[in-house]
């Protein structure tokens, strides 16, 4: 009598999905979109930095300006966003083995430069944002190792 088993046909399929896990258009791609729309709103909506507080506030000289070129409101409360070009110009985009967030512009990239020089790391996430992160990720990676052939 023989006795055979499918051990070898499993082992393949487990490490299959474990590579897939490490392949950054599978997990990570899925963090970081996950907290993309989190990010901007934080930053270009509701103008808060990475501790949750205010960013700043504007002078009224910007102030004014802000209100009649650009037509926008009278809150003094710094929310990084003037044309919208810096918020519309984020991209996830593969950095080495894992995804980022990004912006498609050397102007944007600049702008977040000057932005940070002047108000700090806002681009760092908060841990709100981190858990939404980490979520993605978990969902992610029990989506792959779940999958039967």
């Amino acid at each position: 009598m023989t006795i055979t088993d499918n051990f070898a046909i499993v082992l393949a399929d487990v490490m299959g999905k474990v590579s897939s896990l490490a392949n950054p258009e599978t997990v990570s791609r899925a963090a970081a979109s996950a907290v993309l729309p989190e990010l901007r709103d934080r930053i270009h909506s509701e103008g808060k930095n990475e501790n949750g507080g205010q960013i700043g506030t504007y002078s009224l000289s910007y102030l004014q300006l802000r209100q009649k070129k650009y037509n926008r409101t009278s809150d003094s409360k710094v929310v990084a966003s003037l044309t919208r070009q810096l918020e519309n110009s984020y991209i996830l985009g593969a950095e080495g083995k894992s995804y980022g967030i990004s912006v498609a512009t050397p102007l944007s990239f600049d702008k977040i430069k000057w932005l940070t020089d002047r108000y700090g790391e806002l681009w760092m996430l908060t841990k709100d944002e981190e858990k939404i992160a980490l979520d993605a990720a978990k969902e992610t990676s029990n989506k792959i190792l779940n999958e039967s052939k």
